[in-house]
């Protein structure tokens, strides 16, 4: 019984050695051209740590030391800030080719994971455009509402005579997102991503009062 014990009490120390050091990782969405800021704490780096680095999808990205000005590869000069007092960098302007994997790791006297950000880059979305056409003419028209951003669009029904709009969602060549959907006596269309959005508004009352439309 005491060797099982013994076995079982070494797993787990085995079991916690291989957690130690895991970390969550931070999901951040970034529009194009705009800055990050990877945070990493002093208290976060163990105090026997003499080298440590932020990784890019495993490739250094910046390298510190105690004692010494950390070191940026050439091909990040000018994209890469070292906050004052700090080990938190800025890293400026990001495009697309950004996105990935920002690790922070300890390498001596031991390989341990600091802090992990998932960066996404995405360019702000485009504007859109709302039209609204007639499709029946009788007393309680209809009206089909289209929506597009691109090459994407959606569309939905209205009907004047209880002004309802049935809603409507769609996913963009761009993977961003359309919807349509109705606000009091207006149809509105919003176009979004994880980083920016635009919409485009027009009032039910004016087109179903051209058409002897009831609207309310």
């Amino acid at each position: 019984m005491a060797l099982i014990i013994s076995f079982l009490f070494h797993l787990f120390l085995m079991f916690i050695l291989q957690i130690q050091g895991s970390t969550s990782v931070n999901h951040v969405f970034v529009q194009t051209g705009n800055d990050l800021i990877l945070n990493l704490t002093e208290a976060e780096i163990p105090q026997n740590s003499t080298f440590w680095v932020w990784q890019f999808n495993g490739n250094s990205l910046i390298t510190f030391s105690p004692h010494s000005p950390p070191t940026v590869p050439e091909t990040y000069t000018g994209r890469i800030e070292v906050l004052e007092k700090t080990y938190n960098v800025n890293l400026k302007s990001l495009q697309k080719s950004d996105s990935g994997i920002y690790t922070a790791k300890t390498v001596v006297p031991r390989e341990q994971k600091l802090s992990e950000y998932n960066v996404t880059v995405q360019d702000p979305v485009s504007p859109v455009d709302l039209t609204v056409n007639l499709t029946s003419s009788t007393s309680s028209s209809i009206f089909t509402v289209i929506c597009r951003a691109g090459n994407s669009s959606i569309s939905s029904t209205l009907r004047c005579e209880n002004r309802t709009c049935g809603e409507s969602r769609g996913i963009t060549t761009s993977g961003s997102s359309l919807h349509i959907y109705q606000l009091n006596e207006s149809v509105i269309c919003n176009h979004s991503n994880q980083v920016s959005w635009t919409e485009s508004i027009k009032k039910i009352q004016d087109h179903c009062s051209k058409h002897g439309g009831k609207t309310s």
